[in-house]
């Protein structure tokens, strides 16, 4: 499939999805819930103020953050109208919500402290194109905080040439499945400084880079 056909079918599966994804029972997209701890874990490690959530569907992550922080500058982008939709009916003060694509982010240089994004790189057809986007409206200092799948060079293979094809035939927009290596070399090409990598359980990538 072409960038545009994965990116299509991403609109259509998610446009569904928004119908469930805040409910306690959205099936397949629970698991998304596990990332979001680790996730803001890291990033209260340091100072922030402006936080970029790439592929933030309705809004969770920003919700937690907000609840914590309801002082900081919060941004979601997805691609998915109707979840940008959902999102905005929160209503969260000092958040904005806007459909967009991480590939392309809309955004000046310099615009952020933070970007986070879970579990939405693998629905990316160009992701060499997201770190290169995220690394320029990132400050000076700032970090990138993204969790995704991963595993051995083996069932990351299975992964990509069984799974993947299934869930684009079910009518799920999944690209592709990296190894931990892909993800260090993707975020180094892109002029990041990575400070950590790890492959976790779960089949989970846990990466941290810095803009220097």
């Amino acid at each position: 499939m072409t960038p545009e056909e994965y990116k299509k079918l991403s609109i259509k599966e998610f446009t569904q999805a928004a119908k469930i994804y805040d409910s306690g029972h959205a099936g397949i997209y629970e698991m998304c819930k596990d990332d979001y701890p680790p996730i803001l874990a890291e990033l209260e490690k340091e100072d922030f103020h402006d936080v970029l959530d790439c592929g933030c569907g309705t809004g969770p992550m920003l919700e937690l953050l907000h609840q914590k922080y309801p002082g900081k500058h919060y941004v979601g982008l997805d691609l998915t109208p109707e979840m940008i939709h959902v999102a905005q009916a929160k209503q969260l003060s000092n958040t904005e919500f806007l459909i967009g694509d991480s590939e392309n982010l809309p955004f000046a240089e310099g615009s952020f402290d933070a970007i986070i994004c879970a579990n939405s790189f693998h629905h990316y057809p160009n992701p060499q194109d997201f770190f290169n986007s995220a690394y320029r409206v990132l400050r000076k200092g700032g970090r990138l905080i993204l969790r995704d799948y991963t595993s051995s060079n083996v069932i990351v293979w299975l992964m990509n040439h069984l799974e993947m094809p299934l869930a684009n035939l079910v009518g799920h927009g999944d690209v592709k499945v990296h190894k931990p290596a892909e993800f260090t070399a993707m975020a180094e090409k892109a002029g990041f400084t990575v400070l950590k990598m790890e492959k976790q359980k779960g089949f989970r990538a846990h990466l941290v880079a810095r803009k220097l």
